[in-house]
């Protein structure tokens, strides 16, 4: 004889509470109690209770195929000083369109919600309570941001990328290493053999070194004979001095390494190049590590509305079993990138 399996209506019986608030508590859902879901779990766990896989498995399916009800709303939280400038980069306003498409097919509702530079933390708090929300996606950010006394612990939250560094939650990115890696091999397999990095120094320095670290384990693992050195620029310092410097330095390392070939991180690159009297892809050819924001057409793909639909599958987890703030073990996942062709990169014979 099979025994009887116990059931959400017996564990709520024995607790004296309704199935309902047995569901929820199982789900770690935050309208419960913290008391009252570690009573509810304690329970379930000494009845035996174990989820019935013929139901688990309708409800996902009529959650797949059926009419998605409205479950609430995420906050794309652009904290930019001038905010209309954060979706006119093409590759995060894609992670804004992977995100939106992949929120209105799990029943939310997305919306950029901008914070003021001058705007005090708590009352930017008070407003996203006010309006329900309950998960915050955190876009990237070119400069270091200091949130202030900001209750992450009342928010789901995800971050795009490592250019935000706090709070230290989940995060989605590409994976900058591997992409630079796949990037400089499939430069070599086109016949290129003196092949160049120009990074901004800053902004691989907040990427924990992805550019020049992949770059180097290129070369190191093609075996390539005098390999080039990085150069890094103050790519993003705007004021003309900057700039200025920044050309004279492109030119002094292109006249002294005569790179065949030049991967970059910089969408200034390819336009002083040309104006140092160099033809692309005649002279030099060049491959941007984004398709999206450099202004060549070789390079690579980082996937960006992929990067911005898993946000916020993992956000809507989070959303679901009531995981709020930084966790105790940050999980880093990391989509893979692929390579495109362009003109700015043909093959070429190898020498």
């Amino acid at each position: 004889m099979n025994p009887r399996r116990t059931t959400l209506q017996d564990v709520a019986k024995a607790l004296g509470v309704s199935h309902t608030t047995v569901a929820l508590a199982l789900k770690n859902h935050h309208r419960i109690s913290p008391a009252r879901r570690q009573a509810v779990q304690r329970m379930a766990k000494k009845m035996g209770y174990l989820p019935d896989p013929f139901l688990s498995g309708l409800a996902a399916y009529r959650k797949q195929h059926g009419a998605v009800r409205f479950q609430g709303l995420i906050a794309w939280v652009n904290h930019w000083d001038q905010p209309a400038q954060l979706r006119q980069f093409k590759e995060f306003d894609a992670y804004w369109r992977g995100a939106h498409a992949a929120a209105r097919s799990a029943g939310y509702q997305m919306e950029e919600i901008r914070w003021a530079m001058d705007y005090p933390p708590k009352r930017f708090e008070r407003i996203l309570l006010a309006r329900g929300v309950q998960g915050l996606l955190l876009p990237p950010h070119h400069v270091l941001l200091d949130w202030g006394d900001f209750d992450w612990a009342k928010f789901s939250a995800i971050r795009f990328g490592m250019s935000v560094q706090n709070p230290d939650t989940n995060l989605v990115s590409a994976d900058h290493f591997r992409a630079v890696v796949m990037a400089i091999r499939k430069i070599h397999d086109y016949g290129y053999r003196k092949i160049g990095l120009v990074a901004g120094e800053h902004y691989d320095s907040r990427l924990g070194g992805s550019f020049t670290g992949g770059f180097c384990h290129a070369q190191i693992t093609l075996k390539i004979p005098s390999p080039l050195p990085p150069l890094l620029t103050s790519y993003g310092v705007r004021d003309a001095t900057a700039m200025k410097s920044q050309k004279i330095q492109l030119q002094q390392w292109l006249e002294a390494h005569q790179p065949d070939a030049v991967l970059t991180t910089d969408a200034e690159i390819p336009g002083l190049i040309q104006e140092l009297g160099y033809k692309i892809p005649k002279d030099i050819a060049v491959a941007g590590t984004t398709i999206y924001d450099i202004p060549v057409d070789a390079g690579i793909d980082q996937h960006p509305e992929a990067i911005g639909r898993i946000a916020v599958e993992m956000l809507v987890k989070q959303i679901y079993v009531s995981e709020r703030g930084e966790p105790s073990d940050p999980c880093r996942i990391l989509v893979e990138s692929r390579w495109q062709d362009g003109k700015s990169l043909p093959r070429r014979f190898a020498a």
